[in-house]
């Protein structure tokens, strides 16, 4: 009997799911132990184990012109979402700029004396 790793590992072996690895150790009463980190680890007799695991079809078949189509699509928005972006920034630093410059000349007001401490000042 050879030792198995995770369910996880196990599922890439055997070339099953993770669930279907789990209820065929239970149906074929293979051996569990518990690992340190809590896991279960089952011990997968070496006879069970495939010589070699067909390679998994992909779900998404990189040459169907739909899928092209809409990733085109989806490239073009993300595209015009990131000029977007980029303007919203421009405008932000913009208005920063503005903010920063009435900020100046509020301070460099307000340093000045008004006009009422200047008409009291000349009464003193």
């Amino acid at each position: 009997m050879g030792m198995m790793g995770p369910c996880t590992m196990g599922s890439v072996r055997l070339g099953i799911k993770s669930d279907s690895v789990r209820r065929r150790a239970a149906a074929r009463k293979w051996r569990r132990r518990q690992g340190n980190d809590g896991r279960a680890r089952v011990l997968v007799p070496l006879d069970a184990i495939p010589e070699s695991i067909p390679a998994p079809t992909p779900a998404v078949i990189p040459d169907d012109p739909a899928i092209i189509a809409r990733l085109a699509v989806a490239e073009a928005r993300l595209a015009d979402a990131l000029q977007a972006v980029a303007e919203g920034r421009k405008a932000l630093d913009d208005m920063k700029g503005d903010r920063d410059a009435w900020k100046r000349q509020a301070e460099a007001l307000a340093s000045r004396p008004g006009w009422l401490t200047k008409l009291l000042g000349r009464y003193r």
